[in-house]
């Protein structure tokens, strides 16, 4: 089996190269060691044909070992990986054959039988399936065919919905009485929420594609954030939430990219909304520089705790708490908001007490490059 093949060891300690070394050349293995990560990289790169296989330890004192399997496979689908874990490690084992390795096998059961078979089996198994590589074709054809079923299917009849809702909301909406008011808001939060949720999937897959784009134009901000503040206020109105939007008495015009930002505000306003128990207070604040627009996002609710700051704006994260966790939602979208901000060259902060009823202030900052120079008295409207 390994006869005539070119291997490639890569773990830091000396020993477990020196073991696996004297295995394998008895079977008529060519190998090369490396200790590094980068001095493995070197090797994978100037190596023509490639390795046959590659025995990789996740845990290298440089490169997390993940790291170099992901640079790896950008280039290399032609070289078996298996990767070597400490007692215990199953886990990063199969995250690391999510990103391509072929297989996986604990240290600590290396030198199991005196004529190491189950070692050889475990290596042959990897060189002729392939496990990993499979499994990555396999989840990127899902992750297309889920893309497309989310784009099609749901997107549309979605979209239809919540704007009849809006043109019901807006035309009839003085006919109606005060329970069938109160059913047609719980309605439009409902297609508002789902809409959301559509939305920050896709765009979740165009970033992680690397295909987010970013159109910016001549835009008027202040009437971009009261547009992102429709719906939001029918939403704060029926949890008897008081929503304030201060901005400045001028028009304020930046080049960005109209839709986008209107999303994150629309994100940012929702996500104070729903993190903030009935009866509470959100204030958005707009203002600007001859540099920057900043807009703050204010609020008296749950808080963040300071153990899930680092971690807010990854996505997946989701608050650790059991209220925040009885809140739906993809957590996606604080992600999606930091993408599109830094798209623009611009920056996205939080800041809280992580106390409930003090809340947290989200702060996003994207460059003016544009100014109006109309001047006119400062308001501030009250939505609910």
């Amino acid at each position: 089996m390994l006869k005539a093949k070119h291997v490639l060891l890569v773990d830091d300690s000396s020993t477990i190269r020196m073991f696996l070394r004297a295995v394998l050349t008895q079977q008529g293995a060519m190998v090369q060691e490396a200790e590094f990560g980068e001095e493995a990289m070197h090797l994978l790169q100037i190596t023509d044909p490639p390795y046959h296989l590659i025995l990789l330890d996740l845990i290298l004192p440089d490169l997390d070992g993940i790291e170099v399997l992901r640079r790896l496979r950008a280039t290399n689908e032609t070289s078996t990986v298996v990767v070597l874990t400490g007692m215990g490690g199953i886990k990063s084992a199969t995250a690391a054959v999510r990103e391509g390795a072929d297989g996986y096998m604990e240290k600590q059961d290396l030198a199991i039988g005196s004529d190491h078979t189950e070692f050889f089996y475990a290596l042959e198994q990897a060189m002729e399936h392939r496990a990993g590589l499979v499994a990555q074709r396999q989840l990127q054809q899902f992750k297309t065919d889920f893309y497309s079923m989310i784009t099609h299917d749901l997107r549309n009849p979605a979209g239809s919905t919540l704007l009849a809702l809006q043109l019901l909301t807006w035309d009839e909406v003085a006919n109606f009485t005060a329970s069938q008011q109160e059913l047609l808001s719980l309605a439009m939060q409902a297609a508002q929420q789902l809409n959301n949720l559509i939305n920050d999937y896709l765009d979740f897959a165009k970033i992680d594609a690397g295909f987010l784009r970013i159109e910016p134009a001549e835009t008027e901000i202040v009437v971009l954030l009261e547009n992102a503040m429709r719906l939001s206020s029918v939403q704060a109105q029926t949890r008897n939430q008081r929503l304030t939007v201060h901005t400045p008495g001028a028009p304020v015009y930046g080049w960005v990219d109209g839709e986008r930002l209107k999303q994150v505000f629309e994100n940012l306003i929702s996500n104070a909304i729903k993190y903030t128990p009935e009866g509470g207070e959100i204030d958005v604040t707009l203002a600007h520089d001859n540099q920057w627009i900043t807009v703050e996002v204010k609020d008296n609710g749950f808080g963040i705790s300071p153990a899930q700051m680092n971690e807010l704006f990854e996505k997946y994260h989701r608050g650790a708490s059991r209220t925040v966790r009885a809140i739906r939602g993809t957590g996606l979208g604080l992600y999606v908001v930091k993408e599109i901000v830094e798209a623009h060259g611009g920056s996205i902060t939080a800041h809280s007490e992580g106390i409930s009823g003090r809340g947290s202030i989200f702060t996003l900052r994207v460059p003016i490059q544009k100014a109006a120079s109309v001047a006119a008295p400062a308001y501030e409207t009250v939505a609910a």
